[in-house]
């Protein structure tokens, strides 16, 4: 894998990257699992990362920003060769790191692993994922037992040991090993087990279902709404009423569109409490019967569109039919939608509600990283 080649989508969010592994599952195609599995400093990207690399040097993902990609790729091909998982350290601090003049300050272990059937639970479909799974891999071993690559994965009842759950769990820890092992596990984590037979260290991951975007109307300025929230990384559902424009031919990049009533909006989008939704119908009577059903959901995020005024104007009509925004409600309704960009094309507003959803999502404020003392990302594995 060298020389004028063809590179990896690194820009494909983490659904994408699961599904072209599970493709490659599917296909019985041989090919490469990168995954981040530690940061020492500051690095582009965080513990957890993943890229799929095939032997044409085809595939989907990122570890790097860049700079090590055709390393990653040459390293790839090692590993489909030799047939054995490796964990290689990227030491970026230096101007001359690897022969460029990287410098990001930052220490990086990766995990290079032939795509085996034990990572199928891992690149599962995003409503196969249910509440998650929890995967824990062996990155380091001076235990005979274990070596680098030996993974255990499974659902969130599971344990360590391979047994329990309504799942069935990949793989299996020895029992002073798998007690190492958290069950609760947000994200990632780097955990290290003395054992009778020596020092392991794992690296253990929470894989969840990606967030889910639902937007409400069916206009043209939904479409770049759609794309954007599909590049960041969000499932997308478009709901429109009165049929004609709620199609898969309209939208294509959503993964469902649903044409409904206002009325049947609950029935028709089982709605959880880590949805993001967005009220773009440009109907005041369909927002009005469409904010109600809404109010009732559990959901997290609640954009409206449209000017201050008008939303006021919403509310009113809301208290004449005995509808009142509590306390909850007030914290989760964002009216108007979006973080302030000063734009006002279609794609300008899209950046806007797609950005304020995602840092809802992330538990972040949205404001200018400039103005922020802490590291960019947190300090995760």
């Amino acid at each position: 894998m060298s020389g004028d080649r063809a590179q990896p989508d690194w820009s494909a969010p983490e659904r994408e990257v699961r599904a072209v592994a599970r493709e490659s599952l599917d296909s019985g195609e041989p090919a490469v699992l990168a995954t981040v599995v530690a940061v020492d400093g500051r690095a582009y990207r965080r513990p957890g990362a993943k890229m799929v690399v095939a032997p044409d040097s085809t595939g989907a993902g990122s570890v790097t920003a860049g700079c090590l990609a055709d390393s990653v790729v040459d390293l790839a091909g090692d590993v489909l060769t030799d047939g054995a998982a490796r964990v290689e350290r990227f030491d970026l601090r230096s101007d001359e790191t690897w022969g460029l003049g990287v410098g990001c300050d930052g220490v990086v272990d990766l995990l290079l692993e032939p795509l085996s059937e034990d990572h199928r639970p891992l690149v599962a479909l995003d409503d196969e994922l249910a509440g998650g799974q929890t995967a824990a891999v062996v990155v380091e071993s001076d235990d005979d037992r274990l070596a680098v690559g030996d993974r255990w994965t499974g659902d969130e009842a599971s344990g360590a040991g391979g047994s329990g759950g309504e799942g069935d769990p990949v793989g299996s820890l020895p029992s002073d090993v798998a007690a190492a092992v958290p069950d609760d596990v947000e994200g990632t984590a780097s955990v290290r087990a003395e054992t009778d037979g020596g020092a392991v260290r794992l690296f253990v991951e929470r894989v969840r279902p990606a967030p889910r975007l639902v937007v409400v109307g069916s206009n043209a300025d939904v479409r770049p709404v759609v794309e954007l929230a599909r590049s960041a990384g969000f499932r997308v559902a478009v709901v429109g009423f009165r049929g004609g424009g709620a199609t898969n031919e309209r939208f294509p990049r959503a993964d469902r569109v649903v044409a409904t009533s206002p009325r049947d909006l609950r029935e028709a989008v089982d709605f959880r409490p880590e949805d993001a939704v967005v009220l773009m119908t440009h109907n005041f009577v369909d927002d009005r019967v469409a904010l109600a059903e809404l109010l009732a959901t559990p959901v997290d995020y609640l954009g409206v569109l449209g000017p201050a005024e008008r939303f006021g104007r919403l509310r009113a009509a809301l208290a004449d039919d005995g509808v009142e925004l509590d306390e909850r409600d007030r914290a989760r309704v964002y009216a108007p939608a979006g973080l302030d960009l000063g734009g006002g094309s279609p794609a300008q507003v899209a950046h806007s509600v797609v950005a304020e959803a995602l840092a809802v999502h992330n538990d972040r404020a949205g404001g200018h990283l400039r103005d922020s003392d802490g590291p960019i990302h947190g300090r995760e594995g």
